[in-house]
């Protein structure tokens, strides 16, 4: 056995853990400042990360680099408005219904 097991030292557990959460803190804090204005698909290196066509790569060698200046805003992207997705999904099945009944009433396919 490996003898009796210590007593944790509530205080000194607190501290720590204070610690750990001061670190994060300031970590999460930089994270959101800069996610307001750095691209998304810009890595460390500046390297773009994008798996399609950004009019900010730029090429150079080898690799696509972020040309992005940080002049506009991602958040937008990111921000939701679940009464606007559900209006917006309203509207298509609209729109698929309605040019299903034309469809039908034409005599036109789905492929035509």
């Amino acid at each position: 056995m490996n003898g009796p097991v210590k007593k944790i030292d509530q205080a000194e557990y607190q501290k720590r853990l204070d610690r750990i959460t001061e670190i994060f803190a300031g970590m999460v804090s930089h994270a959101d400042t800069v996610s307001q204005t750095r691209c998304p698909y810009r890595d460390r290196h500046d390297h773009c990360t994008a798996e399609f066509r950004c009019r900010n790569q730029r090429p150079t060698d080898d690799v696509l680099t972020c040309g992005h200046d940080g002049a506009f805003d991602y958040r937008s992207a990111w921000d939701t408005n679940p009464d606007a997705y559900r209006r917006a999904k309203t509207k298509v099945a609209k729109i698929k219904t309605a040019a299903a009944r034309r469809r039908a009433e034409s005599g036109r396919t789905e492929d035509d």
